[in-house]
């Protein structure tokens, strides 16, 4: 093969690469910092892409922690054009119960969080929960905006307790993200395989002819 095929070839195999990590549709935020001092993930942030102008944030928190609703708070990094009104679908679970029909009650723009610095936009005091539920294993909830894409967050960080369940635990911190990975959708992958295999080929029989 020559010297110009390979390059030819390469170029390629790069730019397909570069396509495939553009679709990834969610990003992970691993909950590892803490102003707790506690060792470890205590939980994370899911954002995908789940329809035009919208994505869908998952918070799972890790055994023994849970995420605080009333006067808690949910902070983002990354994206333009997110209002209160962005948010809507909120809904939280702890073991076998499930609660929705739930509303963020206060929204800020350029909010600091603990040490971790300001975040362009914190969704807080999550309201509308049964009486005494104070905390939950997980939430959920969707944000609408224009242009909205999952791959324009870099950055999370969430109000916790040091207990899992509703009734939020004996101590209370905030939590943020180390690195950020990004998580390709199965199809990408699938795409990802199939170009390989094929260049493999084109590839093959270039050197055999």
């Amino acid at each position: 093969m020559r010297a110009y095929q390979v390059k030819a070839v390469l170029a390629t195999v790069v730019f397909f690469l570069w396509v495939s990590s553009a679709r990834a549709n969610s990003v992970n935020f691993d909950l590892t910092a803490n102003n707790l001092g506690i060792s470890g993930s205590v939980g994370t942030v899911m954002i995908s892409d789940t329809g035009m102008n919208q994505v869908t944030v998952t918070i799972t928190m890790n055994a023994g922690f849970s995420l605080k609703l009333e006067g808690g708070d949910i902070a983002l990094n990354g994206p333009s054009g997110l209002t209160a009104g962005s948010a809507s679908g909120i809904a939280a679970a702890s073991g076998a119960s499930t609660f929705t029909g739930l509303s963020f009650k206060q929204f800020f723009t350029g909010k600091n969080i603990s040490q971790f610095g300001t975040f362009a936009f914190d969704y807080a005091n999550i309201k509308g929960a049964a009486n005494g539920v104070v905390s939950a294993d997980s939430l959920t909830f969707v944000l609408t905006a224009p242009g909205l894409m999952a791959s324009q967050f870099t950055g999370a960080a969430i109000h916790f307790c040091t207990a899992s369940g509703t009734n939020c635990g004996p101590q209370t911190g905030f939590a943020s993200n180390g690195p950020m990975t990004a998580v390709p959708e199965a199809s990408t992958i699938s795409l990802l395989g199939a170009g390989l295999i094929g260049l493999a080929g084109f590839v093959r029989r270039r050197i055999r002819g």
